[in-house]
């Protein structure tokens, strides 16, 4: 059998040959301290395979999975939204590439369509959804984490919408659709950004909780 540490180290392994390859390949750099100090990237290299291995060992624990999954998924959602704001008001290097990227879920798949052009985040969210499945949902999305944290330790009675599935399709058709007429009508960047906002507020307070 397979010890914990054993998995520990593997996971650590795959996280610093994964980084390591990102780090050496892509230009400009991926991480963020290799951004400010040029050589510090392996540093941050090691701390974020340390931090994986952690995690690893903690959640093959069942007891222990939940505590944990809900402090990660707060420290990334933590991290993420303090790395846009220092982009956009102290340096923007802080950002992915420079440029902003409005931190919409659904932007993931109606940014790309309206610009008629593949990018960074449809490429990493495929990636991650092959990798991870739901698991996307539930520990890697910025806004779910702010969500669990909202719902926790309340005993609301809720009554399960019917059909689910059915709403997130439709929300998804009408997203794309609407997209795709922005594009088509030349609709100014400006605009579809505002659009995309008011998207993004409305699902963050009511559509989210279908």
């Amino acid at each position: 059998m397979v010890s914990k540490h054993s998995i520990s180290f593997v996971s650590f392994i795959i996280t610093l040959s994964v980084l390591a390859i990102i780090h050496l390949k892509i230009d400009p750099p991926m991480l963020l301290l290799e951004r400010f100090y040029p050589g510090y990237g392996w540093i941050e290299i090691i701390l974020l395979a340390s931090w994986a291995a952690f995690l690893t060992k903690k959640m093959q624990n069942p007891k222990e999975v939940f505590r944990w999954r809900k402090i990660s998924w707060l420290i990334f959602s933590v991290v993420f939204f303090s790395q846009l704001l220092l982009g956009l008001g102290v340096d923007e290097r802080f950002l992915m590439t420079g440029k902003l990227h409005l931190p919409v879920p659904a932007m993931i798949l109606s940014g790309p369509v309206y610009r008629f052009k593949i990018s960074f985040m449809p490429i990493l969210f495929i990636s991650t959804i092959i990798l991870t499945g739901p698991a996307w949902c539930s520990h890697l999305c910025y806004f779910g984490a702010l969500d669990n944290l909202a719902a926790s330790g309340k005993s609301l009675r809720k009554v399960p919408l019917k059909n689910k599935m059915k709403y997130k399709h439709l929300i998804l058709f009408t997203v794309i659709s609407f997209t795709i007429i922005l594009r088509i009508f030349n609709v100014p960047v400006l605009y579809a950004t505002i659009l995309g906002i008011a998207f993004g507020m409305v699902g963050f307070i009511g559509l989210g909780r279908i």
